[in-house]
This record gives C-alpha cells, sequence and structure tokens, in this order.
C-alpha cells in the first residue's frame, strides 16, 4: 500500500495529543468527508473508543456492487489540517470494526464486519487552543492547569 495521506476508515496513533479528547497513544478515525472541509488539506477525525462508523450501502451488506457510504456518529470531532500533521507515517494495516445492514435499515437490523484498514502514527496532534494556552504562559510546569491534566491522569 503506498499512500501519503489517511482516507476516511483509517486509523492514526497519536503519540501526544494537544486535543482535549483524545489521549497520549490513543487512536483517532478517519471519518466522512464532510461538506465544510477542504478534501486534500483537511481531515475530520474522532476517538476511535468514543465513535461508531457505519460503513456500507444503503441496504444489506456490502457486496461489490452496491455505492458504499460511510458514516461516523459519537464524537467529539475536530478538524485538523494535514499539513499541521508533522511526522504522520504509515505503520501498516489493522483490522477494526464497522457496522452495516443485515439486510434493510430497521431497528435491530445492524450487523458488525471487520474491514482492514491502514494504521498511521503521528507524533502530535497539534490543537490551536492548546498552543494558546503555552503562548500564554499556562500548560507549563508552573503554569495553570489544562486538559491535558485531566485526560492524562
Amino acid at each position: 500500500m503506498k499512500r501519503f495521506i489517511p482516507i476516511p476508515g483509517d486509523l492514526i496513533i497519536v503519540d501526544f495529543s494537544e486535543w482535549y479528547a483524545l489521549k497520549d497513544r490513543e487512536k483517532l478515525r478517519v471519518c466522512e468527508n464532510c461538506d465544510w472541509i477542504e478534501v486534500g488539506e483537511e481531515l475530520y477525525v474522532a476517538p476511535r473508543n468514543q465513535v461508531n462508523t457505519f460503513w456500507g450501502p444503503d441496504n444489506g451488506p456490502p457486496d461489490g456492487f452496491k455505492a458504499i457510504e460511510m458514516s461516523t456518529s459519537g464524537g467529539p470531532f475536530h478538524t485538523v489540517k494535514i499539513k499541521d500533521l508533522q511526522g504522520l507515517e504509515l505503520m501498516g494495516e489493522e483490522e477494526d470494526r464497522f457496522w452495516c445492514w443485515q439486510d434493510r435499515p430497521r431497528a435491530g437490523g445492524n450487523m458488525e464486519r471487520m474491514v482492514t484498514v491502514a494504521l498511521w502514527r503521528l507524533p502530535v496532534l497539534p490543537d490551536a487552543h492548546y498552543r494558546n494556552l503555552i503562548a500564554h504562559g499556562c500548560a507549563t510546569p508552573h503554569g495553570c492547569p489544562t486538559h491535558r491534566d485531566e485526560v492524562n491522569k
């Protein structure tokens, strides 16, 4: 597999997260491309352990013929600029859990399926709010506590 940026469905292991919703060394899900992002310039992501992703056709499981849609629920979600993802590297592949319809949309009509996706590694997930705290003297050993103090306990 030769790719240079993650695509929807991929996972990213983040070594150090500046974003309040993700602990260090947790995984991000790259979500579907939303109307407000610049495709190829931004990624729409969410903590993997806080989302559930539908990936399949409008009805029935994927069969190779029907168009496949992706929809991620849960959150919180975050938009990041690809150019800010310094040190992003493709590690390999991993199986991850998605869901689709068994036959038609209905209560209890879902089924889980495992899909092989690309696994990426990112040294630092940048966040503008965290960097603003640093600029104002917070987020330091002698500054005020930040969200990182809470999520990384």
